[in-house]
């Protein structure tokens, strides 16, 4: 793992808990945004909704070089970064009549601690910016940015490259692989039939729970 997991987290369901590299990177490029957590002057969380794109244990975001999230970002601190994948929700009767308890929102998240700063370096502030292109648009069409490269000096300097370095992280998936074999077929069934587009997501996910293993 390129993550350091400073101890094992505490979840009440184990078999919901993920920690593998694969799982990170794979919410990470399936998220457009995430929100970063910072503690305000007056002791208060603040939580900001952001574009960003992960590189190894590092994410990556731009934005103003003024402002109150400018103002909290003040060298290493410390940070919270949720990032959640929502995929198709299941509605109670799927299950049973009239009971309203089993309605549930299937999902995978990660649940991040880390140090938060302004990225300084202009080699590294092209590379933040870079992986974020990639990641929204990852057809290409733009030249790569580079510190050297012309046309992007003056946005190097203009723009604020941040960057939340992972300390240790949590991940989390719902999606019935505690559940028998019967009950999730049952589902991918009633998602078929339903037939929105992420329902066609989540069957090709909830698919991968059918294997007799999976590798962590």
């Amino acid at each position: 793992s390129f993550f350091r997991i400073q101890e094992r987290p505490s979840m009440r369901r184990d078999d919901f808990l993920r920690t593998d590299d694969v799982f990170f990177e794979k919410v990470a490029r399936l998220c457009p945004v995430g929100y970063l957590g910072l503690i305000t002057a007056d002791g208060f969380p603040r939580s900001v909704a952001l574009n960003f794109a992960a590189s190894g244990n590092k994410l990556y975001f731009h934005g103003a070089l003024a402002g109150e999230k400018f103002d909290l970002i003040d060298g290493q601190s410390p940070a919270g970064f949720t990032m959640a994948r929502e995929l198709s929700y299941i509605p109670s009767n799927w299950i049973g009549p009239q009971y309203a308890c089993p309605a549930t929102q299937l999902f995978m998240s990660v649940e991040i601690k880390g140090r938060c700063s302004e990225v300084t370096v202009p080699e590294e502030k092209a590379l933040g910016l870079q992986v974020l292109m990639e990641k929204f648009q990852p057809a290409g069409s733009f030249k790569p940015i580079m510190a050297d490269e012309k046309i992007y000096l003056k946005a190097l300097r203009q723009t604020g490259v941040f960057r939340v370095d992972v300390e240790s992280w949590t991940g989390k998936e719902r999606l019935y692989q505690e559940k028998p074999l019967d009950f999730k077929q049952k589902i991918i069934g009633k998602l078929q039939e339903r037939g929105l587009p992420i329902d066609l997501e989540t069957i090709l996910e909830m698919k991968d729970t059918l294997l007799p293993e999976r590798a962590e």
